[in-house]
């Protein structure tokens, strides 16, 4: 671990932080240390926001996330043989890939939103 830190600084300042920094002055350290912790605060920010989903992506950059049929199952709450006669008859799309078959998520969002209950307005 000490090991670590001190070579970090070395990194930064570039040279050994015990040593009596021939050549820098403090006020030129200084700088590096701040321009050091500038850069850490904004790849922090950045992880933050990446994690948090709000970096904008070019979506067609992105692969679409395929679900296998448990992972079906579960998203929606019935069992193997209810979601494997959707997927036969083409209400839920589907993509078969060697032996196995996958469900892109906006496919089964795109049932779920068509298949969506919407009670009958009284008047």
């Amino acid at each position: 671990m000490y090991r670590h830190r001190r070579r970090l600084l070395e990194d930064i300042l570039g040279c050994d932080p015990g040593s009596t920094m021939k050549g820098m002055e403090r006020s030129e350290s200084l700088q590096r240390l701040e321009q050091a912790l500038e850069a850490l605060r904004s790849a922090l920010l950045e992880f933050e926001q990446t994690l948090n989903g709000q970096l904008s992506k070019d979506p067609q950059s992105r692969a679409p996330e395929l679900l296998s049929i448990p992972e079906v199952c579960h998203s929606l709450g019935m069992g193997k043989s209810w979601v494997y006669r959707r997927i036969k008859s083409g209400e839920i799309p589907s993509v078969k890939l060697g032996r196995s078959i996958k469900v892109k998520r906006e496919d089964l969002e795109g049932y779920l939103e068509n298949n969506r209950y919407r009670p009958a307005e009284e008047e």
